[in-house]
């Protein structure tokens, strides 16, 4: 009896410990998603329409993108018309290989982070060929807490960890 309530316990731990590690790779900040990865960390938000907004952070770069349903052409750029409850501004985007999928790259970033930062929703307008636009609204709720988990978890992946020392003797100043 006390060994199966001791391999009841050890089973549930193994869970709980299981549940947290997968609760660190993927957490929910209202409507945006962190992800953290081993090499990447994401911040991202879905509209019904199922496109996002989002934040990649790989390597030493960090990148804002939308990734409309729309095909696009590599290194194509597009003028986007941008519009948060504290911001308008025309940037752009370029269409660009991300791993084995392309996402529009939003440029320049500071404008982008200022707009998603401001709260309520944010609104692109894209040019498409023969005049005509495509609409993307997004809601901003999350957005803030989510962006600063994905450039912190972002900030710890590119610190370079100390070398610690062999225990061997190295070359050095001594006095005979």
């Amino acid at each position: 009896m006390l060994k199966s309530i001791i391999h009841a316990i050890a089973l549930s731990g193994a869970l709980l410990l299981a549940f947290e590690v997968s609760a660190n790779d993927r957490v929910a900040y209202q409507n945006w998603i962190v992800d953290t990865g081993p090499e990447t960390t994401e911040a991202y938000t879905a509209n019904d329409s199922n496109s996002s907004l989002g934040l990649f952070c790989g390597g030493p770069t960090c990148v804002f993108y939308l990734n409309p349903n729309l095909n696009c052409q590599p290194n194509a750029k597009n003028a986007v018309l941008m519009n948060s409850s504290s911001q308008s501004a025309a940037i752009t985007m370029q269409c660009t290989l991300v791993g084995k999928h392309y996402f529009q790259i939003l440029d320049p970033f500071d404008q982008v982070l200022n707009a998603v930062k401001s709260g309520g929703n944010i609104g692109s307008a894209v040019a498409l060929q023969g005049g005509a636009f495509s609409v993307y609204r997004f809601s901003l709720n999350g957005a803030v807490p989510a962006l600063q988990r994905a450039l912190d978890e972002s900030a710890k992946k590119r610190l370079v960890k100390p070398v610690q020392p062999s225990g061997q003797p190295g070359f050095k100043d001594i006095t005979l």
